[in-house]
């Protein structure tokens, strides 16, 4: 028997098409499930409390980035097993473990039955991530995609979220401060990042490993507004160290000052506020991975 969560709302929308492709392709196969649909904003965590210990296969995320933050926050340090089946805007951690676009795809990945133990990430003493953490640019741009969610889907949904963010938009000044070591810097924005790729397909960290207990930083600092349409699709093609901007580093744990109050993007949602440190739990998820 395996366990569903299912947002109804993920991928405006789009995700009832695939709960009924994931269901139909079961239901073929004579395969037990049972189906949970989530019905406010964090009910995927209390969803998911309730089915550890009670002999699942697996518990199935049938989603966005978001729905798989919220299982993780809540099935991380157990047994479970976290099963992706993408049906959200941005479906970005998918990647970093090998999990197929296509929803019958993924589904056999899970019913293949092989796992990885990857870590996760830590915001503060409550919040938890899966994929990315971002501040800056990122937080005005989940702001603006969450306005066009409703029509749009996928890296274009993005993209509107990064030229609405483009107007009006400052830098700010920030200490960061990463495994001990601390640098002045005035950013556009900070990833932090345990998966590969985030916003719709930006390869932030291309090279990144979620099981390697690091995180893959990447710092875009000052720049004119009008370039940041030029310089992120660089992003897209999986080269981050050619944004003139960009400055790489690895490590487990991060503490952020900023001159003014900064929240974050934990995997398309926003939390939290600076000051705040960021930590890394290695190894301690397990995710069906193709």
């Amino acid at each position: 028997m395996y366990c569903i969560i299912y947002n109804p709302i993920a991928g405006a929308g789009r995700s009832a098409k695939v709960m009924e492709t994931v269901r139909r392709h079961l239901m073929e196969k004579n395969v037990p499930f049972t189906v949970f649909e989530t019905q406010y904003k964090e009910h995927a965590i209390s969803l998911a409390k309730n089915a550890v210990g009670k002999g699942y296969k697996g518990i199935i995320s049938v989603g966005g980035d978001g729905t798989l933050r919220e299982i993780a926050s809540a099935i991380h340090g157990t047994d479970e097993t976290l099963g992706i089946i993408p049906a959200g805007t941005g479906n970005d951690f998918r990647v970093a473990v090998g999990v197929p676009k296509d929803p019958v795809q993924a589904l056999e990945v899970i019913l293949a039955g092989r796992k990885r133990r990857v870590d996760i990430g830590m915001l503060g003493d409550r919040y938890y991530f899966l994929n990315v953490a971002g501040t800056g640019f990122d937080v005005e741009v989940i702001k603006n995609t969450a306005k066009v969610r409703r029509w749009f889907t996928g890296g274009f949904a993005y993209f509107l979220g990064i030229f609405l963010s483009l107007f009006g938009y400052k830098c700010v000044n920030i200490n960061l401060t990463i495994d001990g070591k601390t640098y002045r810097r005035s950013i556009l924005l900070i990833a932090i990042a345990n998966g590969r790729c985030y916003a719709g397909g930006l390869q932030v960290a291309p090279h990144s490993e979620p099981d390697d207990g690091l995180f893959q930083i990447v710092v875009i600092n000052r720049i004119a507004n009008w370039r940041i349409l030029f310089e992120l699709p660089k992003m897209k093609k999986g080269h981050p160290e050619r944004i003139s901007v960009c400055e790489q580093f690895t490590g487990s744990e991060l503490y952020i000052e900023a001159d003014q109050p900064l929240r974050f993007d934990l995997d398309g949602e926003v939390y939290g506020q600076t000051p705040i440190r960021i930590g890394v739990l290695p190894r301690t998820l397990n995710v069906f991975c193709g």
